[in-house]
C-alpha cells in the first residue's frame, strides 16, 4: 500500500494517510481530510501543517483554510531531498559527537573478567539479516561467496553487490540445483540470474547436491586472519520468518565455510543453467 511505502520513507502513519487522501481529492478542508483519511479531528490540523512544513502540501489561506497536495513529481522530489537532508544532519551530528561518545563509553564500560570474542551472534531472518548482508558487501575488499536457494533477496542487496563488483571484488554465486527446488522457485531463480547477468559479469553455478547452509562469506583467508560470514541452517520444518541467521567474524570458522564452499563449487556444481 502507498501509505506503507510513505512510512518507510519517513512519514508518520497519520501523515501518510492525510497525504494520500489529499492526492485523491486534490484540495479539501481539514475536516474533510479527517473524514476521508481517518486521522482524528483533534490531530488533523497538526498533521496537515507538518505536511506543509515538509513541502508536500500547500496551505490555501481561505476561510476556512484549505489544503492542496502538490504535484506527484514535486512530492517525490521533496521526499528525496528531505531524506538526504535528514541523513546529512544525522551523519554530521554523529561526527561531531563521536569523540565525546567514545570517551563516555570508555568511562562506562566495565568488562567482567576475561572474555573471548563470541563465535557467532544471532540476528532475525528478514530486515536484520538483510542489513548485515548489505553491510558485509559494502565492506568487502577481495571476495564475496554467496550460497542461496534462488537469491530471491538480490533486489534488496543489489546496489551493494554491484558496488562491490565495481571495486574489483571477486563474486561467486552458488544456487540450489533444479532437483532440489520447486517450479516456482525455479522461475524466481531464473529471473534473478537474468538480472545478475545484466548487472555484472559474475560467476554463477548450480549445485548437484542439497546445501545444508546458505548465506554469504566475505574476505575469507586460509591463514585464519580475516573474514566474516552470515548463514542460515537448512530447516524445512520451520517457516523462514521464524528462523534466525548466524553472523560470525571468527576467521577460523569463516575459513572452514570457505573450504565447504570451494569443495561444492569445484566438485558438486555445474555452470550449465537454463538461461544459457
Amino acid at each position: 500500500m502507498v501509505e506503507g511505502i510513505l512510512e518507510r520513507l519517513g512519514l508518520s502513519s497519520y501523515q501518510a494517510k492525510a497525504l494520500v487522501s489529499l492526492l485523491k481529492c486534490g484540495e479539501a478542508k481539514a475536516s474533510e481530510i479527517s473524514e476521508l483519511s481517518g486521522v482524528p479531528r483533534a490531530k488533523v490540523y497538526e498533521v496537515l501543517n507538518q505536511l506543509v512544513d515538509l513541502g508536500l502540501v500547500d496551505k490555501i489561506p481561505t476561510r476556512p483554510v484549505r489544503f492542496r497536495a502538490r504535484k506527484p513529481e514535486e512530492i517525490l522530489e521533496r521526499l528525496r531531498r528531505n531524506i538526504m537532508m535528514e541523513y546529512e544532519d544525522r551523519i554530521g551530528f554523529f561526527e561531531r559527537m563521536q569523540k565525546d561518545l567514545m570517551r563516555k563509553f570508555v568511562s562506562l564500560y566495565s568488562p567482567s573478567g576475561f572474555r573471548t570474542k563470541e563465535l557467532i551472534r544471532v540476528v532475525s531472518v528478514g530486515g536484520a539479516s538483510e542489513r548485515e548482508t548489505r553491510m558485509m558487501y559494502t565492506e568487502a575488499e577481495r571476495e564475496i561467496d554467496i550460497v542461496s536457494r534462488s537469491f530471491e533477496y538480490y533486489p534488496k542487496v543489489r546496489k551493494e553487490l554491484i558496488d562491490a563488483f565495481k571495486r574489483g571484488v571477486s563474486i561467486k554465486i552458488l544456487l540450489l540445483g533444479h532437483d532440489f527446488i520447486d517450479e516456482r522457485t525455479r522461475r524466481v531463480q531464473s529471473e534473478v540470474m537474468k538480472m545478475l547477468r545484466s548487472d555484472m559479469d559474475v560467476e554463477i553455478r548450480l549445485s548437484k547436491t542439497s546445501l545444508p547452509l546458505r548465506g554469504s562469506i566475505v574476505d575469507p583467508s586460509y591463514d585464519y586472519r580475516t573474514g566474516k560470514a552470515i548463514f542460515v541452517v537448512e530447516d524445512p520444518e520451520t517457516p523462514l520468518y521464524l528462523r534466525d541467521a548466524a553472523v560470525t567474524e571468527n576467521p577460523s570458522l569463516v575459513a572452514g565455510m570457505k573450504k565447504y564452499f570451494d569443495l561444492i563449487w569445484e566438485y558438486e556444481s555445474t555452470g550449465k543453467t537454463d538461461i544459457e
